[in-house]
């Protein structure tokens, strides 16, 4: 029986706005720290909290300038640490996970594949022998993970790049045979129309390299 690696990426935490895209992983470390330097701008510039006047009473209205929000600028200064904290622990994550290893920018799927097709819950890839062993393709997949979670990139619509995929690889022949799968059945046509689109991204390349 042909031993199997597996690989389990979890769910981040998202925002509304994030959640609004199908399998967002939340804010990316650059979301974190321009949040970060808004709280902190905001905390330099908050009002401080207004003091009751000699004479006021519950429920009175008193002459003077009008009713105005105010958040206390120790609430901006402990989102703007949350959001720094975040942003470190995704760096943290992306050096664990990408040190002495090259080309995180690239999927493996669009520089090996050789083919796929649609499964159940999700879909197959088959890389080129070039790939590596299934444990270097997995390795290769989590810092490719890693890196897009560091900001923006133009690898939002990668498959790899959903929330809550399971990834299994091992050899079959001279290939790598990856199956990626969701739990989530509202996730398989978006992980399906994503690995295609990456399956033929690659297919493109190698006919263009011969």
């Amino acid at each position: 029986m042909k031993a199997l690696i597996a690989a389990s990426f979890l769910v981040a935490c998202a925002t509304p706005a994030e959640q609004a895209r199908p399998g967002a992983r939340g804010l990316r470390a650059g979301d974190h720290l321009e949040a970060a330097r808004e709280h902190s701008e905001a905390a330099r510039q908050a009002w401080p909290e207004p003091q009751p006047r000699a004479g006021d009473t519950v429920g009175a209205i008193s002459a003077g300038p009008p009713w105005f929000y105010y958040w206390d600028a120790r609430d901006h200064e402990r989102l703007a640490q949350i959001h720094r904290g975040a942003a470190a622990q995704i760096e943290a994550e992306y050096q664990d996970a990408c040190t002495g290893r090259d080309q995180a920018e690239v999927s493996p799927i669009q520089r090996f594949a050789v083919g796929g097709a649609n499964v159940a819950r999700g879909a197959v890839v088959y890389l080129a022998r070039e790939a590596g062993t299934p444990d270097e393709v997995l390795a290769d997949m989590r810092c490719h993970r890693a890196w897009m979670m560091l900001g923006r990139t133009a690898m939002d619509d990668c498959p790899l790049d959903l929330a809550g995929i399971e990834v299994v690889a091992h050899r079959s022949g001279d290939l790598i045979e990856v199956l990626i799968t969701t739990r989530d059945p509202a996730l398989t046509g978006e992980l399906q129309r994503r690995v295609a689109k990456d399956v033929e991204a690659a297919s493109s390349l190698t006919v263009h390299a011969r």
